[in-house]
């Protein structure tokens, strides 16, 4: 049993070190974001907006989303994307 064991942690430790050294030794990473929101009852009127990135050593995404809103109308908009190197 000990012997099975001993075999098993070994090997173990072997495959993280080949992983280590064969693994990129950092990574980029990046995202952020916000939001904006306002709203009044007298007239009634809604505003809201978002957007954000995100982003690591090979892959670039960002969206932006609106919204507008009176008492008998509304519109809105959303928009995106993302690259791959």
């Amino acid at each position: 049993m000990k012997s099975i064991l001993g075999k098993a942690a070994i090997t173990a430790v072997a495959t993280l070190a080949l992983a280590g050294v064969s693994a990129p030794a950092y990574a980029h990473v990046s995202a952020g974001g916000g939001a904006q929101f306002a709203a009044t009852a007298d007239e009634p009127f809604l505003a809201s907006e978002a957007w954000g990135h995100a982003e690591t050593s090979h892959i670039k995404a960002g969206f932006h989303e609106w919204f507008v809103a009176g008492d008998d109308w509304a519109a809105g908009g959303v928009g995106g994307g993302a690259t791959i190197d």
